[in-house]
Parts: C-alpha cells; sequence; structure tokens
C-alpha cells in the first residue's frame, strides 16, 4: 500500500519543472538518489521524471546556443511545443500518481 509521504515525493518529483533554474533537475534528482534502492515507486516516479526534464533541458540548452548563431530562432516554436506537451505529461503523471500508478513519459 502506498502511503501519502511516498505519494508526495513522487508528486515533488514530478512537479519539479515549476521549480525554475536547476531545481527541476535536482529535486527529482534528490529524490530517485535517497529512495532508489528504499522504495520503488518513488524511485520510478523520479527517474522517469528525471530523464524528462533533464532531455528538455538539454534541447533547450542547444536551441538557446543556436539562437545565437540566429538559427535558433526557427527551433523556437518547435521547443514551445515540446514545453506544452513535456507539461501537459508532467500534470497526467501528477494524476496518476495520485491514484497510485506508475506513469512513462511518451517516448522515454
Amino acid at each position: 500500500m502506498i502511503d501519502g509521504k511516498q505519494k508526495a515525493l513522487a508528486l515533488a518529483s514530478h512537479i519539479g519543472c515549476l521549480f525554475f533554474g536547476v531545481g527541476y533537475v535536482l529535486v527529482p534528482l534528490g529524490l530517485y538518489l535517497i529512495y532508489d534502492k528504499h522504495d520503488d515507486f518513488i524511485a520510478g516516479h523520479a527517474k522517469q521524471a528525471l530523464l524528462a526534464q533533464a532531455i528538455f533541458g538539454v534541447i533547450s540548452a542547444i536551441v538557446a546556443v543556436l539562437t545565437m548563431l540566429l538559427v535558433g530562432v526557427l527551433l523556437w516554436p518547435i521547443v514551445f511545443l515540446l514545453g506544452i506537451v513535456w507539461f501537459c505529461c508532467s500534470i497526467i503523471a501528477c494524476f496518476k500518481v495520485i491514484n497510485e500508478k506508475e506513469y512513462h513519459y511518451p517516448l522515454l
């Protein structure tokens, strides 16, 4: 049985994207490292959130560098759409956590 603490920590890993800066990676990374061997529910959700948020962060950084070369401006709409999809997937993951179910981000 999954208790309230497990749900809260799994939710924190998915809504870590609301903590701007490096918090969107540090929150799920910290939870994954702490609960990797102890709790599969928290570790599984933290791992999924960490992968999704890190991939989106890398894509955003690449586009930011390309923007300096004026090529990245053409990629802004794609990154914007990816951001919307990523945010919606994070919200769906939160509902899955509340219902005590596993969630895997699309394409991960």
